[in-house]
Protein backbone atom coordinates (compact mmCIF):
# COMPACT_ATOMS: atom_id res chain seq x y z
CA UNK A 1 0.00 0.00 0.00
CA UNK A 2 2.77 2.53 0.77
CA UNK A 3 6.52 2.32 -0.43
CA UNK A 4 8.74 3.45 2.47
CA UNK A 5 12.46 4.40 1.80
CA UNK A 6 14.86 1.40 3.14
CA UNK A 7 17.20 2.94 6.17
CA UNK A 8 18.66 -0.67 7.17
CA UNK A 9 19.55 -3.21 4.46
CA UNK A 10 20.08 -6.72 5.78
CA UNK A 11 20.51 -9.89 3.33
CA UNK A 12 18.30 -12.44 5.40
CA UNK A 13 15.09 -13.42 4.26
CA UNK A 14 11.94 -13.90 6.64
CA UNK A 15 9.95 -16.73 5.77
CA UNK A 16 5.66 -15.87 5.98
CA UNK A 17 3.18 -18.11 5.82
CA UNK A 18 1.15 -18.57 2.51
CA UNK A 19 -2.12 -19.22 4.52
CA UNK A 20 -3.25 -16.31 7.22
CA UNK A 21 -5.69 -18.30 8.92
CA UNK A 22 -5.89 -21.88 9.07
CA UNK A 23 -10.14 -23.12 9.62
CA UNK A 24 -11.61 -26.40 10.68
CA UNK A 25 -13.01 -28.47 8.23
CA UNK A 26 -16.54 -28.44 9.89
CA UNK A 27 -17.89 -31.49 7.21
CA UNK A 28 -14.52 -33.30 8.11
CA UNK A 29 -14.94 -36.23 10.83
CA UNK A 30 -11.01 -36.17 11.56
CA UNK A 31 -10.19 -35.14 15.25
CA UNK A 32 -10.74 -31.58 15.95
CA UNK A 33 -7.19 -30.57 14.85
CA UNK A 34 -6.94 -31.33 11.59
CA UNK A 35 -3.78 -28.95 10.64
CA UNK A 36 -1.81 -32.05 10.30
CA UNK A 37 -2.41 -31.81 6.51
CA UNK A 38 -1.15 -28.95 6.12
CA UNK A 39 3.08 -29.01 5.17
CA UNK A 40 5.25 -29.15 7.86
CA UNK A 41 7.56 -26.36 7.09
CA UNK A 42 4.20 -24.31 7.02
CA UNK A 43 3.08 -25.49 10.39
CA UNK A 44 6.88 -24.26 12.20
CA UNK A 45 6.89 -20.68 10.67
CA UNK A 46 7.37 -18.28 13.87
CA UNK A 47 7.37 -14.85 12.36
CA UNK A 48 7.96 -13.35 15.75
CA UNK A 49 11.07 -14.94 15.92
CA UNK A 50 12.59 -14.74 13.30
CA UNK A 51 12.13 -10.78 12.98
CA UNK A 52 13.94 -10.95 16.88
CA UNK A 53 17.11 -13.15 15.74
CA UNK A 54 16.93 -11.25 12.73
CA UNK A 55 17.46 -8.14 14.98
CA UNK A 56 20.03 -9.77 16.62
CA UNK A 57 22.24 -10.35 13.88
CA UNK A 58 25.01 -7.35 14.34
CA UNK A 59 24.39 -5.12 11.55
CA UNK A 60 27.41 -2.12 10.68
CA UNK A 61 24.16 0.18 9.27
CA UNK A 62 21.74 -0.35 12.34
CA UNK A 63 25.05 0.64 15.49
CA UNK A 64 25.63 4.13 13.17
CA UNK A 65 22.03 4.41 13.50
CA UNK A 66 22.13 3.56 16.87
CA UNK A 67 25.47 5.81 17.16
CA UNK A 68 23.33 9.22 15.57
CA UNK A 69 20.34 8.76 17.88
CA UNK A 70 22.26 8.54 21.16
CA UNK A 71 23.94 11.99 20.08
CA UNK A 72 20.77 13.04 19.15
CA UNK A 73 19.12 12.54 22.35
CA UNK A 74 22.24 14.33 24.07
CA UNK A 75 21.73 17.03 22.22
CA UNK A 76 18.08 17.30 23.21
CA UNK A 77 19.14 17.08 26.64
CA UNK A 78 21.60 19.86 26.46
CA UNK A 79 19.04 21.58 24.60
CA UNK A 80 16.44 21.41 27.53
CA UNK A 81 18.52 22.85 29.82
CA UNK A 82 19.42 25.21 28.31
CA UNK A 83 15.68 26.24 27.79
CA UNK A 84 15.18 25.95 31.44
CA UNK A 85 17.95 28.41 32.03
CA UNK A 86 16.36 30.88 30.12
CA UNK A 87 12.68 30.02 31.12
CA UNK A 88 13.86 30.87 34.62
CA UNK A 89 15.48 34.02 33.66
CA UNK A 90 12.37 35.45 31.78
CA UNK A 91 9.87 34.36 34.58
CA UNK A 92 7.53 37.14 35.48
CA UNK A 93 8.43 37.42 38.70
CA UNK A 94 12.39 38.41 37.23
CA UNK A 95 10.67 41.24 34.92
CA UNK A 96 10.80 44.54 36.20
CA UNK A 97 8.70 46.57 34.89
CA UNK A 98 9.48 50.13 33.33
CA UNK A 99 7.53 52.91 32.46
CA UNK A 100 7.22 54.21 29.20
CA UNK A 101 7.30 57.87 29.21
CA UNK A 102 6.03 59.45 26.09
CA UNK A 103 7.76 62.16 24.69
CA UNK A 104 5.67 65.21 23.67
CA UNK A 105 7.29 66.47 20.66
CA UNK A 106 8.28 69.97 21.70
CA UNK A 107 7.90 72.98 18.82
CA UNK A 108 9.95 75.91 19.03
CA UNK A 109 6.97 79.05 18.73
CA UNK A 110 7.81 80.85 15.63
CA UNK A 111 8.37 84.96 16.16
CA UNK A 112 5.40 85.17 13.67
CA UNK A 113 2.50 83.63 12.49
CA UNK A 114 0.38 84.45 9.63
CA UNK A 115 -3.06 83.13 9.29
CA UNK A 116 -5.59 83.83 6.03
CA UNK A 117 -8.85 83.18 6.66
CA UNK A 118 -12.23 84.18 5.33
CA UNK A 119 -14.84 86.02 7.25
CA UNK A 120 -17.37 83.09 6.59
CA UNK A 121 -14.86 80.83 8.41
CA UNK A 122 -13.57 82.64 11.79
CA UNK A 123 -10.54 81.14 13.90
CA UNK A 124 -12.27 80.60 17.14
CA UNK A 125 -9.57 78.97 18.69
CA UNK A 126 -7.30 82.01 18.65
CA UNK A 127 -9.09 83.28 21.64
CA UNK A 128 -8.15 80.37 23.38
CA UNK A 129 -4.62 80.55 22.35
CA UNK A 130 -3.86 84.37 23.22
CA UNK A 131 -5.79 84.05 26.81
CA UNK A 132 -3.87 80.82 27.74
CA UNK A 133 -0.33 80.87 26.11
CA UNK A 134 2.28 80.86 28.18
CA UNK A 135 3.69 83.55 26.21
CA UNK A 136 1.96 87.17 25.78
CA UNK A 137 0.64 86.98 22.00
CA UNK A 138 0.25 90.11 19.79
CA UNK A 139 -2.65 90.03 17.42
CA UNK A 140 -2.83 92.39 14.51
CA UNK A 141 -5.32 92.09 11.85
CA UNK A 142 -6.12 93.36 8.05
CA UNK A 143 -9.20 93.28 5.92
CA UNK A 144 -8.51 92.95 2.12
CA UNK A 145 -10.12 94.82 -0.31
CA UNK A 146 -12.44 91.44 -1.38
CA UNK A 147 -13.75 91.18 1.39
CA UNK A 148 -17.68 92.96 1.14
CA UNK A 149 -18.53 95.95 3.19
CA UNK A 150 -21.38 93.33 5.06
CA UNK A 151 -19.18 91.05 6.14
CA UNK A 152 -16.91 93.76 7.71
CA UNK A 153 -18.76 94.04 10.80
CA UNK A 154 -18.97 90.37 11.43
CA UNK A 155 -14.62 90.74 11.69
CA UNK A 156 -15.01 93.53 13.71
CA UNK A 157 -17.06 92.06 16.44
CA UNK A 158 -14.85 89.06 16.73
CA UNK A 159 -11.40 91.35 16.66
CA UNK A 160 -12.85 93.79 19.51
CA UNK A 161 -11.84 91.24 22.06
CA UNK A 162 -8.30 91.12 21.07
CA UNK A 163 -5.90 92.71 23.75
CA UNK A 164 -4.28 95.57 22.29
CA UNK A 165 -1.20 95.40 20.17
CA UNK A 166 2.38 95.74 22.12
CA UNK A 167 5.43 96.09 20.98
CA UNK A 168 8.63 94.09 21.27
CA UNK A 169 6.48 90.74 22.12
CA UNK A 170 8.28 87.54 21.56
CA UNK A 171 5.27 85.67 19.45
CA UNK A 172 3.45 87.86 17.05
CA UNK A 173 0.05 86.59 14.75
CA UNK A 174 -1.10 88.43 11.84
CA UNK A 175 -4.61 88.09 11.08
CA UNK A 176 -5.95 88.54 7.22
CA UNK A 177 -9.34 88.19 6.32
CA UNK A 178 -10.20 87.93 2.52
CA UNK A 179 -12.30 86.50 0.17
CA UNK A 180 -10.04 85.00 -2.42
CA UNK A 181 -8.97 81.83 -1.05
CA UNK A 182 -10.69 78.64 -0.61
CA UNK A 183 -9.59 77.11 3.07
CA UNK A 184 -7.94 78.87 5.18
CA UNK A 185 -3.87 79.16 5.54
CA UNK A 186 -1.01 79.37 8.02
CA UNK A 187 2.30 80.55 6.44
CA UNK A 188 5.65 81.09 8.57
CA UNK A 189 7.52 82.74 5.65
CA UNK A 190 6.28 84.14 2.47
CA UNK A 191 8.35 80.65 1.15
CA UNK A 192 7.83 78.53 2.64
CA UNK A 193 4.72 76.37 1.13
CA UNK A 194 1.54 77.25 3.28
CA UNK A 195 -0.40 74.98 5.97
CA UNK A 196 -4.08 74.57 3.98
CA UNK A 197 -6.97 73.82 6.16
CA UNK A 198 -8.25 74.36 9.84
CA UNK A 199 -7.59 71.19 10.65
CA UNK A 200 -4.25 71.12 9.98
CA UNK A 201 -3.68 75.09 11.19
CA UNK A 202 -4.87 73.75 14.72
CA UNK A 203 -2.40 70.15 14.49
CA UNK A 204 0.40 73.11 14.16
CA UNK A 205 -0.44 75.14 16.70
CA UNK A 206 -1.39 72.43 18.86
CA UNK A 207 2.40 71.86 18.99
CA UNK A 208 3.52 74.92 19.40
CA UNK A 209 0.86 75.74 22.12
CA UNK A 210 0.51 72.26 23.76
CA UNK A 211 -0.40 73.57 27.26
CA UNK A 212 -3.24 75.21 25.49
CA UNK A 213 -4.46 72.63 23.12
CA UNK A 214 -3.75 69.36 24.14
CA UNK A 215 -2.74 66.97 20.89
CA UNK A 216 -1.82 63.24 21.21
CA UNK A 217 -0.10 62.64 17.61
CA UNK A 218 0.38 59.46 18.51
CA UNK A 219 -3.31 58.39 18.94
CA UNK A 220 -4.64 57.15 15.67
CA UNK A 221 -7.88 57.32 17.36
CA UNK A 222 -7.89 61.18 17.76
CA UNK A 223 -6.32 61.82 14.16
CA UNK A 224 -9.24 59.42 12.90
CA UNK A 225 -11.80 61.98 14.24
CA UNK A 226 -9.95 64.79 13.05
CA UNK A 227 -10.11 63.40 9.58
CA UNK A 228 -13.70 63.48 10.10
CA UNK A 229 -13.57 66.70 10.96
CA UNK A 230 -11.58 68.06 7.97
CA UNK A 231 -14.42 66.54 5.79
CA UNK A 232 -17.65 67.72 7.78
CA UNK A 233 -16.31 71.17 7.19
CA UNK A 234 -16.74 71.01 3.87
CA UNK A 235 -19.58 68.32 3.56
CA UNK A 236 -23.60 69.32 2.49
CA UNK A 237 -26.22 69.72 5.04
CA UNK A 238 -27.42 65.87 4.43
CA UNK A 239 -24.43 64.77 5.84
CA UNK A 240 -23.65 66.73 9.04
CA UNK A 241 -26.24 64.53 11.01
CA UNK A 242 -23.85 61.27 10.25
CA UNK A 243 -20.57 62.56 10.68
CA UNK A 244 -21.28 64.63 13.71
CA UNK A 245 -22.59 61.77 15.68
CA UNK A 246 -19.41 59.94 14.36
CA UNK A 247 -17.29 62.49 16.30
CA UNK A 248 -19.81 62.56 19.67
CA UNK A 249 -20.04 58.61 19.57
CA UNK A 250 -17.71 58.21 22.37
CA UNK A 251 -19.05 61.75 24.00
CA UNK A 252 -19.18 62.16 28.03
CA UNK A 253 -17.85 65.20 29.16
CA UNK A 254 -15.50 65.88 25.77
CA UNK A 255 -15.20 64.75 22.51
CA UNK A 256 -11.87 62.14 23.76
CA UNK A 257 -11.05 60.58 27.29
CA UNK A 258 -13.76 63.15 29.03
CA UNK A 259 -11.03 66.17 29.06
CA UNK A 260 -10.23 68.85 26.45
CA UNK A 261 -8.70 68.34 23.16
CA UNK A 262 -7.64 69.48 19.77
CA UNK A 263 -10.91 67.34 18.95
CA UNK A 264 -13.21 70.13 21.17
CA UNK A 265 -11.84 73.11 19.23
CA UNK A 266 -11.81 71.77 16.00
CA UNK A 267 -15.42 70.29 16.06
CA UNK A 268 -16.26 73.46 17.82
CA UNK A 269 -14.74 76.16 15.52
CA UNK A 270 -16.99 74.47 12.92
CA UNK A 271 -19.96 74.46 14.14
CA UNK A 272 -19.66 77.89 15.48
CA UNK A 273 -19.79 78.88 12.09
CA UNK A 274 -23.00 77.30 11.60
CA UNK A 275 -26.36 79.09 12.20
CA UNK A 276 -28.20 75.61 14.10
CA UNK A 277 -25.33 74.17 15.65
CA UNK A 278 -27.75 73.43 18.63
CA UNK A 279 -29.30 70.59 16.56
CA UNK A 280 -25.73 68.74 16.19
CA UNK A 281 -24.10 69.03 19.11
CA UNK A 282 -24.87 68.13 23.47
CA UNK A 283 -25.97 71.23 24.63
CA UNK A 284 -23.52 70.94 27.83
CA UNK A 285 -20.15 70.25 25.64
CA UNK A 286 -21.69 73.53 23.62
CA UNK A 287 -22.08 75.64 26.89
CA UNK A 288 -18.52 74.30 27.83
CA UNK A 289 -16.83 75.43 24.43
CA UNK A 290 -18.84 79.19 24.58
CA UNK A 291 -16.84 79.59 27.53
CA UNK A 292 -13.47 78.92 26.70
CA UNK A 293 -13.68 80.79 23.44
Amino acid sequence: MYHMRNIVNHDSEILLPKCMYNLKNIYSFDPPNNFNELPEEEINIDVRNQVMKFLKIPSGEMADLEVRQDLLLKKLDILYDRIKTISAFCSVDSVQETKIIKKVPVMEIPEEIVLIYSPDCLPWFLKKIIKESAHPVNVSWHIHSSVPSERVKKILAFVKTFPKFVNNLKVNIRLIFKCVSADPELKLSSLDVPIVGNVNILRYLSLAFPSVIPYDSEDYNVDSLLDTCHVLERTTEKNKEVLTKKIFSQNKKWINKDEFSILDAATFNILKQWQNSAKYAPKDWLAKCEKLF
